[in-house]
């Protein structure tokens, strides 16, 4: 993939990703074959088949993630305060994706791989370009990996790389939604950024932005629900994972693969039970494993034959929302797909969200001063498929 040799990029969603003065190094982070691995993995795995427009990347969205937090340390001048862990937060927040596998959250579901742990691998593993251009530098990886796993002694650090408001949030919500069509997470992020104060080490936020902070919380809630979520997405996750689950089947019992495109070794660490190695995990993306799905249609089994036809024709999977979980008859042709459980709002995990009263020259947490969040915080969805292939 071409070089890329700019101080900036022009960004449809929010306009200029800026990599200009003192952050212009972090261009040789965006050029590593680790980084540039994310421009070949969707941002929503399969729901570019639901949604044809959603075909953005996690590179992209890396990029967005980034811009946001550069927004927020200049705002709030937290590259002056502490520019030592200012320019590790922008390091994080530029990385925090690397470990996606292909068709993104939904590989972890296949193999059981967290995109966390390698996330912190292509980190902290001295042979990587990343590690090295990061130690080159003078950027200690394991302070960067320390601020994605919450263990940053900057509190306001934590807010603006995973807390409920921060730029990763920010950047899918409005990302996902421009590339579904959705209005869901339109959200205006400079109104949010530059109500963003620093007060006691963390972020906190004016009193005149509780109205788009609810619009962010719903938002986020309603993508989830109905995009994130969405039944026709998930019962091609599901048939994937069937796939999966067949093929090691098969592998355990001495089935002999035609394996057309000599692709099965990529995926070996899984029907083994052992991990990826980092370079067997770099190996992988979506073009691979589109490769590898396509290369089944050789195979003789007939399972494996129904769950590609079903991959290939969605009018032979049912999907029905249901409200608990009943045995079914061992197969791989049926079962059930869990969404993962989604709140509006939390405050029992030390990321909950403060407004500054101005006035009164106090914080106050947000369901104490916002009737809507008070009303629905303790609303949480988590559907139910049951899914069966003909």
């Amino acid at each position: 993939m071409k070089k890329f040799n700019a101080n900036f990029f022009i960004d449809p969603v929010l306009n200029k990703i800026d990599f200009s003065d003192e952050n212009n190094w972090m261009i040789e982070l965006v050029n590593t074959p680790e980084f540039k691995r994310l421009n070949r993995i969707h941002q929503l795995g399969v729901t570019y088949v639901i949604f044809p427009t959603a075909t953005h990347n996690r590179l992209s969205h890396s990029l967005g993630a980034y811009e946001l937090v550069r927004r927020f340390i200049k705002h709030l001048h937290l590259d002056v305060i502490n520019p030592f862990e200012s320019k590790h937060l922008l390091c994080a927040a530029l990385l925090h994706d690397l470990g996606h596998g292909p068709n993104s959250h939904a590989f972890e579901r296949y193999t059981g791989v967290s995109h966390e742990e390698y996330t912190k691998k292509i980190i902290l593993d001295k042979k990587t370009n990343i590690n090295k251009i990061l130690i080159k530098h003078k950027i200690n990886p394991k302070e960067v990996v320390n601020i994605l796993q919450q263990k940053s002694k900057n509190k306001w650090a934590t807010d603006l790389i995973d807390s409920q408001i921060d730029g990763d949030r920010m950047d899918y919500l409005l990302r996902d939604s421009n590339y579904t069509g959705a209005s869901y997470g339109a959200i205006n992020p400079e109104y949010i950024i530059n109500g963003s104060v620093l007060i006691n080490n963390r972020i906190c936020f004016v009193m005149k932005t509780i109205s788009e902070i609810e619009n962010l919380l719903l938002g986020r809630y309603h993508m989830y629900k109905q995009i994130y979520s969405h039944s026709n997405s998930i019962k091609y996750e599901f048939v994937i994972q069937q796939m999966f689950v067949r093929i090691k089947y098969l592998y355990k019992h001495g089935y002999k693969f035609n394996d057309e495109y000599n692709l099965l070794k990529l995926f070996k660490p899984y029907l083994d039970d052992k991990e990826f190695s980092l370079d067997q995990f770099l190996k992988l993306d979506d073009y691979i494993f589109s490769s590898f799905i396509e290369s089944l249609k050789y195979e003789k089994d007939l399972i494996i034959k129904k769950l590609l036809a079903a991959y290939y024709d969605e009018s032979l999977i049912s999907v029905k929302e249901v409200k608990l979980v009943e045995k079914l008859k061992s197969n791989f042709l049926e079962g059930y797909y869990i969404t993962k459980p989604i709140d509006i709002y939390h405050i029992n995990k030390n990321d909950e969200i403060y407004i500054y009263d101005e006035v009164n020259k106090k914080i106050i947490e947000l369901s104490k001063v916002s009737t809507i969040i008070r009303k629905l915080m303790n609303v949480k969805a988590k559907i139910i498929y049951q899914i069966k292939i003909k």
